[in-house]
């Protein structure tokens, strides 16, 4: 008898950020063969600070990135997953009690922990919001009995306790018409860190008690983890544009300017500004001036001094800190800045590494979210969120089509 043979199957994860955007196709056999074929990235054009200004231009973006990574690999994809950054979303509690049966006790099933986690995240949002992803953190059974995994337990009542990830309605609904204009559709919706930590970091180190830094543009997220699961989510608002815009005022530059002398220059390292010497020649219209390496150091290093002390409030102020066994593994562009993986492990007192989204592949934790988010529509580690997905079928969208008009026109 012939072992039928899986056909291999394509995803692309989008993801959205404030200065780049990142496309990738992950190839899938199965669970044990996810290969990477290929990514490719643009400069954000039509979104600013988590909203759309543009919405032609950012389809027209979206289009260019999408079709990049689909000639680079010769692979054709008709949807994306895509990623949303931590500017994007909100991340609160809630909890909900249930009771299991009117008099008497009963097994606890699947669809006990269906309804109550159901109930929990009715609680928690608001009318204007979608969850993004809901984390499961504890059940209760009877006020006495805690659990991560309470199925079989014998209990009168249950009670769960969520972590949820939500973003606004109307936000998400036209990042996905944005989407769709550029002629692709949205298969899921996912945090990018969230999606990051599924290829940087390894399952027994998120078991062990882990976190992930997510060093963005102009945020930086911190997932922390243990037993598996997402127990705490906190964002600082700083990122790499703020070094970026730094050197740019203080130095008299122009942006894109700046931009380059921090990926080429700019460092981290605690140090003395008199044992950097050299200058960097910058050109001008009526040539060539010289700016002081110093300069650019003590710069950097201001920007820096900024972020360590919330970063350290952020870290030691979560009820996990103590239980981080395996340390903090950081991705991101922001992560690649040489020397503040010393500062933040100086800093934090924990172990700092990088994150490595896949072998052979030059600065991956810069692409570690766009990859996850390939990976995990097949992992099926996704939570839908509920009218965010685009309509797959032609019916569908052109009622989608003719209502929008109406809301337009009347």
């Amino acid at each position: 008898m012939f072992k039928k043979i899986k056909p291999m199957q394509y995803f692309c994860g989008l993801d959205l950020g404030t200065h780049t955007m990142k496309a990738s196709i992950v190839r899938a056999k199965d669970e044990e063969n996810l290969d990477l074929l290929g990514i490719f990235e643009t400069r954000t054009a039509g979104f600013k600070d988590a909203s759309i200004s543009d919405i032609a231009e950012l389809a027209e973006c979206i289009n260019r990135t999408v079709h990049g990574v689909m000639q680079k690999t010769g692979v054709k994809v008709h949807a994306v997953q895509l990623g949303l950054s931590g500017n994007m979303l909100t991340a609160r509690r809630t909890s909900a009690v249930i009771p299991l049966i009117d008099s008497g006790t009963k097994v606890i099933s699947k669809f006990d922990l269906r309804k109550v986690d159901h109930q929990a995240r009715l609680l928690g949002v608001n009318l204007e919001e979608e969850v993004i992803h809901d984390f499961p953190q504890w059940y209760k059974v009877d006020d006495v009995n805690s659990s991560i995994n309470p199925m079989g337990l014998i209990g009168r009542k249950l009670e769960s306790s969520l972590l949820l990830l939500t973003a606004n309605t109307l936000r998400l609904r036209n990042l996905t018409k944005a989407v769709h204009q550029a002629g692709f559709e949205v298969s899921h919706v996912a945090f990018g860190g969230f999606a990051a930590s599924d290829v940087a970091i390894e399952p027994q180190d998120k078991q062990q008690g882990c976190a992930l830094m997510d060093i963005g543009a102009n945020i930086t997220s911190v997932l922390f983890f243990k037993n598996g699961i997402v127990g705490d989510v906190q964002f600082i608002p700083w990122g790499g544009n703020y070094v970026t815009q730094s050197i740019a005022q203080r130095l008299s530059l122009t942006v894109d300017l700046a931009e380059e002398i921090k990926k080429t220059h700019a460092v981290a390292l605690q140090t003395n500004p008199r044992d950097i010497p050299g200058e960097i020649l910058i050109k001008r219209p009526k040539g060539y001036i010289p700016i002081r390496r110093e300069s650019v150091f003590d710069v950097v290093n201001w920007e820096i001094e900024n972020f360590l002390p919330h970063l350290e409030a952020v870290v030691k102020g979560s009820y996990l800190y103590h239980q981080l066994n395996k340390g903090i593994v950081m991705v991101g562009g922001g992560a690649l800045l040489p020397g503040l993986i010393e500062r933040i492990e100086e800093r934090v007192n924990a172990p700092v590494r990088m994150g490595v989204a896949t072998q052979g592949l030059n600065n991956a934790a810069l692409y570690a979210a766009s990859i996850g988010l390939g990976r995990m529509h097949y992992l099926k580690k996704t939570q839908e969120s509920i009218g965010v997905k685009t309509p797959q079928n032609i019916k569908d969208k052109i009622l989608i089509s003719i209502k929008e008009l109406c809301q337009e026109y009347f």
